[in-house]
This record gives structure tokens, sequence and C-alpha cells, in this order.
């Protein structure tokens, strides 16, 4: 058996070079890789803080912190989470006041007393998609801290199942989560939780980290990471507006649904993947770029206060989201 043949992304870092667009540098820069076309982070920083429409969105944040409608602060929590999930994923971190302040709104009012996210404020609301996303956004945001809980609780709770085969020693969390959202926590683990999981113990230190996310990369691996277990078909994942397999084209900004290049980057660690079981998903992601080495954007989350953030002509390059899917590939191949 063959190894995974990683592709030439040479193309890709002359288009984003050539683009010199700010929030691809953070991108970049936040993964290791060098980004040279801004001055340095601060100025990179200054440029993303000024366009209009992230300058607009900051504009819609209330005075606590939170975003989305006034009155109850419960309704807040999700439109939040989208909000600073959007700046952060933008390269942007809690050294940026509005993150600074969303992050605190998040921390009082969408965590539970051990500091596991939750939709509710209560533990009735702590799903195992986004507690994943949590440690993701805390993580990326420079919230450490924040993002050890969210570890915590997937290190403890999250099961990754296949068919009714329990593949690690996982507690139970209770709380409907066998039946609620057609059974996250059912006898095949949802694809999103385990996906959110795997990236979330990538970043762990610990022992017991890498041998979760052993079990999740494997349990992703088997389905060549975008596929039907029997390998016939991409899965029909969700995602807005139509056409076939859409989920799979990079996106921006989104919401708890997940991207091709949110798995590729969940299964990537500190070595190179070299499983050829990863090729067809690496494939798929290729197939979405342009000729010239740059991805349109495929598809994009419109509350009201993130309208135009990441836009570009229909069909166009991308910058914001050829650096995440460069950085997937390059973090899973090099």
């Amino acid at each position: 058996m063959t190894g995974l043949v990683a592709p030439d992304l040479a193309r890709t870092w002359t288009w984003l070079r050539h683009a010199a667009h700010p929030a691809s540098a953070l991108i970049l820069w936040r993964a290791g890789i060098d980004a040279d076309w801004v001055a340095g982070p601060a100025t990179a920083q200054r440029e993303v803080l000024d366009d209009p429409a992230v300058a607009g969105a900051l504009a819609r944040q209330l005075s606590d912190g939170s975003w989305g409608p006034e009155g109850d602060e419960v309704k807040r929590i999700v439109p939040t989470l989208w909000a600073v999930k959007t700046l952060v994923d933008l390269g942007l971190d809690h050294d940026v006041d509005a993150i600074h302040h969303g992050i605190t709104f998040l921390e009082e009012q969408a965590t539970t007393d051990d500091g596991y996210f939750t939709t509710t404020g209560t533990p009735y609301g702590v799903l195992a998609c986004y507690v994943g996303l949590a440690t993701r956004v805390f993580h990326d945001a420079g919230r450490g801290d924040l993002a050890a809980a969210q570890l915590e609780w997937l290190t403890w709770y999250q099961q990754v199942a296949v068919a009714g085969e329990h593949r690690r020693e996982a507690g139970e969390w209770g709380h409907g989560l066998d039946t609620r959202y057609g059974g996250c926590f059912a006898s095949t683990s949802c694809l999103v939780g385990v996906t959110r999981a795997t990236e979330a113990w990538s970043r762990g230190a610990d022992v017991e980290h890498w041998e979760a996310f052993q079990v999740g990369r494997e349990a992703l691996l088997e389905r060549g990471l975008a596929f039907t277990r029997d390998g016939t078909s991409v899965l029909p994942l969700s995602a807005p507006g139509h056409g076939l397999h859409r989920w799979t084209a990079p996106a921006f900004p989104t919401d708890w649904r997940l991207t091709l290049s949110d798995i590729i980057h969940a299964v990537a660690h500190d070595d190179p993947v070299t499983d050829p079981r990863a090729q067809r998903a690496i494939d798929l992601l290729m197939s979405w770029r342009r000729p010239d080495g740059s991805w349109a954007r495929g598809w994009h989350t419109t509350p009201s206060f993130l309208a135009g953030i990441g836009a570009t002509e229909r069909g166009e390059g991308n910058a914001i989201v050829t650096a995440h899917a460069a950085v997937a590939i390059a973090r899973l191949t090099t």
C-alpha cells in the first residue's frame, strides 16, 4: 500500500503572497508559517480591524461583550460564539478588545460551574460539538485556561463509537445526549462531535489526550475523512445553500457545521500523516482549488452582525478560505 501523496501548494503560496491580505497573514502566522507580505502582526491586525465589514460587526457588539437580541442573555450565547469565532478565524486573538469582552461574556454566561461550554447556561446545553468548537476558539484566541476545561470534558465524556462498538473509555454525561439531535452519543458517534473532539485532543499535552486523539483520528480515517463508511459516496453533511457536496468547499464565516478543511485539520498532529486513507479527502479539497492556486468561498453563514465579512465576488479567489485550506493541508502533510 502506497502512502499519501502531498499536493503541491506552490501556486497557493504564490497567490497568497500576491493577494497580500492581512487576515491570511495572521492565519498563517498562527500556524507557524511565514507570511512576510505584511510588516508584522500588529500592522495586519490594524488592517483587519479597519475593514468596514469587521468594523460594522464590532459596532453591533453590546455593552456586556455579546452579540444578538437585547433582553435575554441566554439567547445571546450562540450569536456571541459565532461572532467571536469569526473574529478569531480572521487570525485575531483576545488582545483585541472586542474578542476579550466577547469571551468574558461567554465565560460568565456560557459555562457551567466546572467551566464547560453550554449553549443554555446549564449542563443540559453542554453538547460535544460546541465544547469541541469552544476549545478551538478559546485556544486560538490565546485563552488556554478556558480551553483546558473543554478539553477536560471531551476527554472524560466524549465517546467514539462505531456501530455500537465503543473505542475508548468514557464516562456518561447524560442530559439526553444519547437521543438529542439524532443522538450525539448514539451507537455511531456524531461525526461533527468526533471531529471537533479529535481536533481538541490534537492540541492537548497529556498522554490521555494523545491516546484519545489516536482513537478519533482512526475513526475518521476509516471513512476516508469525508465518505460513507462503505466508501461509495461523500457524506451528506449540512451546509447553507444548494449544491452537491457543498459542505466540502472552504467556507467563511462558519458556525457549528463542518468544512472538509476542518476535518483534515482535525486529524493533523505534530508529524505528517502518511496514511493513504486520507488521500481521497485531500484530493477532494484540492478539486475545489482554482487554477491560480486559490480557493473561492464556497458557503457562509449570514447573521446580520457578520454581514460582508470575508466576502468576495462569486467564484473569485478568497484569501481567508485559501489560507485556512492551505494550513489544513500543510499541517497534515508536512
